[in-house]
């Protein structure tokens, strides 16, 4: 993918008001590579004081999202998604990264993981997303 579609992909994530409502930052996005971070805010706890799974949901179904549009699709809707809360998140950032398990001609499946700051993972996910290019 040339660099301008990239650039494209990024600058309509950034402008996202969710995705600038959670706080999501893109570390990596070449094609075929992505990383998000998502800074720690005391605004996404639940009421035991730590980061609330809708986040690690939201923060996973995104960099998957992004993946897929970083392979030159130009839209993406979720299918499905299972999630796996593996380890509370207690203040600190996370990270997330995203890899294809196989495509179709329709859709993707892909694997996204959540890390924390001392990078041990923290949530995973499996999702189908069905893909679309504009010609």
């Amino acid at each position: 993918m040339i660099a301008t579609q990239l650039d494209r992909v990024r600058g309509e994530f950034e402008d996202s008001e969710f995705f600038r409502f959670l706080g999501l930052e893109i570390t990596t996005l070449e094609e075929g590579d992505v990383e998000l971070r998502l800074p720690y805010k005391p605004e996404l706890d639940n009421v035991r004081s730590t980061v609330h799974g809708g986040v690690y949901m939201s923060v996973l179904d995104t960099v998957m999202g992004l993946f897929i549009r970083s392979l030159g699709y130009d839209d993406t809707m979720t299918i499905q998604m299972q999630t796996q809360f593996l380890k509370p998140l207690v203040g600190g950032a996370m990270t997330a990264r995203a890899e294809l398990i196989n495509k179709t001609r329709s859709t993707v499946l892909l694997e996204g993981r959540l890390y924390n700051e001392s990078g041990e993972l923290i949530g995973h996910a499996t999702g189908t997303f069905k893909v679309m290019k504009f010609d």
